[in-house]
């Protein structure tokens, strides 16, 4: 098969969203432009058509239908590996669902950790400009956190700074629930940062952090998709 009869070869792709809104900030960032970032280790080259199906809690599954216009490999420094994907239409197809989701949003649920008042303070107050639906629960204390921590939450922001050990559990313990929370961790220390991404961060920064660099974190942690998993379609047979 030659390169150019790879490229051509339709892929089918299955896309979980952890949340309705996690669908929501994913769309609003990207499919309302009439594209989508997915964040994904597959190796599917630039040009391929791609199908992907989309399943959202409280909704049919969606299908859409684009092209891999670009890719970014697991070593680039500009972010996490994915397919830059082009759609057409993406408004009719999602018009409906969009709608419905809406109606029944409530807001995104974000537990804060950080054992500094004022830290805690102003992390909150960034957020709130960022995502001005977030309803905020602020812990001073790991143990609280943990203990706060559960399926209904769509995020996790945990100071890693402050108390490193507790900060760590809160952590795993996000990765424990069902489906995992997901998480942001900050700290001053670059070392501080990677131990906290061995114990399953999803998304790590500086502390504190510049408005855009949360913006980037945030969004890129509530869009991502729990699952996704590629599958590549049979090619049409050819005539005889």
């Amino acid at each position: 098969m030659t390169d150019r009869e790879h490229d051509r070869m339709p892929y089918r792709v299955h896309v979980e969203f952890r949340t309705a809104s996690s669908f929501l900030v994913a769309y609003s960032v990207n499919l309302s432009r009439g594209g989508l970032f997915l964040e994904t280790d597959e190796d599917v080259p630039t040009g391929s058509v791609i199908d992907l199906d989309l399943r959202v809690p409280g909704s049919e599954m969606l299908n859409l239908s684009g092209v891999v216009t670009w890719r970014r490999p697991s070593d680039s420094p500009d972010g996490p590996p994915g397919l830059g994907i082009e759609f057409q239409d993406v408004l009719p197809t999602l018009g409906t669902t969009i709608d419905r989701l809406v109606s029944t949003f409530h807001g995104v649920h974000i537990l804060v950790l950080s054992g500094d008042r004022q830290d805690r303070t102003t992390l909150a107050r960034l957020i709130k400009s960022i995502i001005s639906t977030a309803e905020i629960v602020l812990a001073a204390d790991a143990g609280v956190a943990r203990s706060l921590m559960s399926g209904e939450l769509d995020l996790a922001v945990i100071d890693v700074d402050f108390d490193t050990d507790g900060a760590l559990a809160a952590v795993r313990a996000a990765k424990e629930q069902i489906p995992p929370v997901p998480t942001v961790a900050i700290s001053t220390n670059p070392k501080l940062r990677e131990t906290a991404r061995a114990a399953g961060a999803d998304e790590l920064g500086t502390n504190p952090p510049a408005f855009a660099e949360l913006q980037l974190l945030l969004v890129r942690a509530l869009s991502k998709p729990v699952l996704v998993r590629q599958t590549v379609m049979p090619p049409p047979s050819s005539s005889t």
